[in-house]
C-alpha cells in the first residue's frame, strides 16, 4: 500500500480493537496509520477497502491479517500499558485490603485494653461463680457425709479414713482435692467447733492458700521425726478457686474458711489418698529402720571401746568381729536413708 506520511510502497498489518470490533490498518515501516482509501496489497497490487477475508491474497506475506501480529516489535506498547494498568490496579486494591485489616486489628485490640468490663470483668463474673458453686458442693457434701457417718477415736473409723472418703467424693464431682495433715489434736474445740452445729457454717469466708510445714532437720538435712510424730490430725482441702483451697473438716460436716481457723491452711498435704497410704508406711519402716541403725551404731561403739582397752592379742580376736560390724552397720545406715529420701519425695511431691 502506500504510505500517507512517507509515500512509499510498505507492508501492512491490522490490528483489531478487542471492546469496539474496529479494525484499523498501520504502515509496518513507520508505525503511523494508513489511509485505507489507499489500502494496497504490496504483492498482487489489488486495492483492499474492507478487512481481509480469510483465504484472500493468501498468497501474498504482505496483506497477512493474523492476530500473530498484534506482538509485532513496533507495537507491544497498548498491551504493555494494560498489563501495567491491571497490575497497578491489583496492587491498589491488596494496600487497601492489608490497611484497613490492620486498622481493624488495632481498633478491635485498643477496645479490649480500653474497656476490660466486656472481657475481664466477665471472665472474672465466671471464675467468682464457679468458686461459689464448688463451695457450695463441698458444704453439701461435707454435710451428708456426716449424716451418714460416726467418727470414732479408738481408731476404728477415725479422720483418715473419712478425709479419704471424703476426698475421692469431691473428685467425682470435678474438684481438685488434697489429703491434709496437721498438728492439732482430733476433736478439741478450733475456735469454730463449738459455734457451729451440723450443716451450718459462715454465710461467708474466703479460701486461703496452704503453707507447708518444714519437714526436714536443719542441721542434718532427715526428717523431723519430732514434727511428723505430732501430726494427729487429718482433713480435707478442695480447690475450689486456682491456687484457693477451702478446708472440710470431715469429722465435723462442715467447711473452715481462712478467717476462721488457719490451722486448717498448714500442715502436710497428698494429691490422692493412695499417696497418704504410702507415706504412712514409709514413715513407720523409717521409723524401724532408724531405731535398728542407732542400736548397731550403739553395739559398735561398744566394740570399739573393748577393743581399744585390749591388749595387742585381744584386738587381733577382736578385729574380725569390728569389721562385721561395721558392714552391718553400713547396711542399715543405707536403708533408712534410700526411705528417707522416697519419703521426702513423697512430701515434696505430694
Amino acid at each position: 500500500m502506500l504510505c500517507q506520511a512517507s509515500r512509499e510502497w510498505c507492508f501492512i498489518f491490522s490490528k483489531q480493537y478487542e471492546y469496539s470490533g474496529w479494525w484499523r490498518i498501520y504502515c509496518s515501516n513507520c508505525g503511523l496509520i494508513a489511509d485505507t482509501d489507499d489500502f494496497f496489497c504490496s504483492d498482487c497490487g489489488t486495492k483492499i477497502k474492507t478487512r481481509p477475508e480469510t483465504g484472500e491474497h493468501e498468497s501474498c506475506g504482505s496483506a497477512s491479517t493474523e492476530s500473530s501480529f498484534i506482538n509485532d516489535a513496533n507495537y507491544p506498547n497498548e498491551r504493555k500499558k494494560s498489563a501495567r494498568y491491571l497490575l497497578s490496579k491489583k496492587i491498589l486494591v491488596l494496600i487497601l485490603i492489608c490497611f484497613f485489616g490492620c486498622l481493624f486489628i488495632i481498633s478491635s485490640i485498643f477496645v479490649i485494653v480500653s474497656d476490660p468490663h466486656l472481657y475481664g470483668n466477665s471472665l472474672n463474673v465466671q471464675d467468682e461463680a464457679q468458686k461459689e458453686r464448688n463451695i457450695q458442693i463441698c458444704k453439701q457434701i461435707a454435710a451428708e457425709y456426716y449424716k451418714n457417718h460416726m467418727y470414732t477415736e479408738d481408731d476404728i473409723y477415725d479422720c483418715d479414713d473419712m478425709a479419704q472418703d471424703i476426698w475421692n467424693m469431691l473428685r467425682a464431682k470435678g474438684i481438685n482435692a488434697r489429703i491434709a495433715v496437721g498438728d492439732f489434736e482430733v476433736g478439741r474445740p478450733s475456735g469454730t467447733e463449738e459455734a457451729k452445729t451440723v450443716n451450718e457454717s459462715l454465710d461467708s469466708g474466703s479460701p486461703g492458700k496452704v503453707n507447708t510445714y518444714n519437714y526436714t532437720c536443719k542441721d542434718t538435712g532427715l526428717l523431723d521425726s519430732g514434727m511428723i510424730d505430732n501430726l494427729t490430725h487429718a482433713w480435707v482441702l478442695a480447690e475450689v478457686s486456682p491456687g484457693y483451697w477451702l478446708a472440710i473438716e470431715c469429722t465435723g460436716g462442715y467447711v473452715v474458711y481462712s478467717e476462721e481457723d488457719e490451722n486448717y491452711y498448714r500442715g502436710l498435704t497428698f494429691s490422692n489418698p493412695k499417696n497418704y497410704r504410702s507415706f504412712l508406711e514409709l514413715y513407720s519402716n523409717w521409723k524401724k529402720q532408724i531405731m535398728d541403725y542407732e542400736n548397731e551404731r550403739v553395739c559398735c561403739n561398744k566394740l570399739i571401746i573393748t577393743y581399744n582397752n585390749a591388749s595387742y592379742s585381744e584386738q587381733v580376736a577382736i578385729k574380725r568381729g569390728m569389721k562385721i560390724e561395721e558392714d552391718r552397720l553400713r547396711e542399715k545406715e543405707k536403708m533408712f536413708l534410700k526411705t528417707d529420701s522416697e519419703i521426702q519425695a513423697l512430701l515434696r511431691y505430694g
